[in-house]
């Protein structure tokens, strides 16, 4: 069977109350217990040392025991040197003045040895339990008062019926206060659950972030976020497949279409190789492409091939894109003008540094416009090493420019490229440890390790 949360808080508030009423009931009983007996000694042994200094001014102990009972509210007992009770100021059939009975008792040894004796015991001639108290006389004689405890035990357990009423009332007040907080608790638990409930059935679309603060609060907040989070990768996703298809349609039509006139047309070799060229073309651009999406993911898993950390000079690889790129940039009618050092070197995998500076030299002269002036510069930035690569064209247009590391995103559809490239090359650099942002215009900036 199982138990709401409800019931578990309300059993919880209910144990917790007994609990404290339990042991608020025993330390209290005991203290008031200890308070009661302790004053009741004290006044019975003043009471008894008062008497004590009486003995050598009466005449007759039994008067004085009588006399002084009815003064002091105590039985008062005198007993001589040889433990016979000799005054006596309750008279009992079987007990009388001249037995030796009470001389027997402990509190009476207690005082003949110098101390004050004390002691709690049932009294026939009371019919319940007296406190005794007794103390040494002169002339070895012991005087020793007692009170019935009858009236304390009463007091006692009238207290205990009082703090068992407020342990009571304590309970119900903690189930009481339990329900109020548990309503509002459990109608956010669930509805924490059904958002739960709705994500994991797909359905991202879930209640925005609450103010509260309460671990609840924090709950909902996080289970939010979380729902925004897999809205986003949920469009992501489409996006992607969205693109993906996209950039895969037109090469498998273009191969589709050739393959078809080539299957069911008699052409010449010089158009067949044509067709064939075109084909092989774009069969290498799907298989580019599928490459570049395994090594973004890869990348991105951090499960990317292990990349090289030694020391990389930047002067050849910056001179090797500019030889690379020199057909391209020459059609363009651009100049690639670079400022890197000799000595200027970074700690990486020579292969992907050159790999990022390609793609951004390549994205400058192919953006850029024609006639376009290319600008690599190396500069130290702290422990750093900072590679910038800029263009005189119209920059990154402001609605790019917080996608422009996105999967597949272009800023102009209009030019060729796959829009991998540049989320390819960050996630090289944050493999190497370093960034790769943008800043002004179009001007990109490699960060790396010295």
């Amino acid at each position: 069977m199982t138990v709401s949360f409800r019931v578990k808080l309300l059993a919880t508030h209910a144990a917790v109350a007994l609990l404290v009423g339990a042991v608020t009931l025993v330390v209290v009983d005991r203290q008031v217990s200890r308070r009661m007996e302790h004053q009741l000694d004290q006044r019975l042994e003043a009471q008894a040392k008062a008497v004590a200094q009486w003995m050598n001014r009466a005449a007759h102990p039994g008067q004085l025991a009588r006399r002084l009972a009815g003064v002091v509210d105590a039985r008062v007992t005198i007993l001589d040197k040889h433990g016979i009770a000799v005054g006596e100021s309750t008279a009992a059939p079987g007990v009388a003045p001249g037995m030796d009975t009470e001389g027997l008792a402990e509190e009476v040894a207690e005082a003949r040895a110098g101390k004050v004796g004390r002691a709690t015991r049932y009294s026939a001639i009371e019919g319940q339990p007296v406190r005794y108290v007794a103390v040494a006389a002169p002339d070895d004689v012991v005087v020793r008062l007692g009170l019935p405890i009858g009236e304390i035990d009463e007091t006692k357990t009238e207290l205990r019926r009082q703090l068992i009423g407020g342990a009571i009332a304590s309970v119900l007040a903690a189930i009481g206060l339990a329900v109020l907080v548990a309503g509002p608790l459990t109608r956010r638990l669930r509805d924490a659950t059904a958002v739960a409930r709705r994500i994991g059935a797909g359905d991202y679309d879930v209640p925005p972030a609450t103010a509260a603060r309460d671990e609840i609060g924090i709950l909902s907040n996080t289970l939010a976020t979380a729902g925004a989070e897999l809205r986003a990768t949920e469009q992501k996703r489409r996006e992607f497949l969205a693109n993906v298809a996209h950039e895969i349609r037109t090469p498998v039509t273009s191969i589709r279409g050739y393959a078809e006139i080539l299957s069911k047309s008699a052409v010449d070799a010089d158009t067949s190789r044509e067709f064939l060229t075109t084909i092989h073309r774009n069969a290498i651009r799907i298989g580019t492409l599928v490459e570049d999406l395994l090594e973004l993911e890869a990348l991105e898993a951090g499960k990317g091939s292990q990349l090289d950390s030694t020391n990389v000079e930047l002067a050849p690889i910056v001179k090797h894109v500019s030889e690379t790129l020199r057909t391209h940039a020459t059609e363009a009618a651009a100049t690639i003008d670079a400022h890197v050092s000799d000595d200027a070197s970074v700690k990486g995998d020579a292969d992907a540094v050159e790999r990022i500076i390609l793609n951004l030299v390549d994205n400058a002269i192919r953006h850029g416009g024609r006639g376009v002036k290319v600008s690599v510069i190396a500069r130290r930035a702290g422990d750093r090493i900072a590679v910038t690569v800029s263009d005189t064209g119209p920059g990154v247009p402001a609605e790019h420019r917080a996608r422009i590391f996105d999967r597949f995103h272009r800023a102009n559809t209009q030019r060729d490229g796959s829009g991998l490239g540049l989320a390819i090359a960050r996630e090289l650099a944050i493999a190497m440890g370093g960034t790769l942002t943008l800043g002004d215009g179009s001007a990109f900036t490699l960060e790396l390790p010295a």
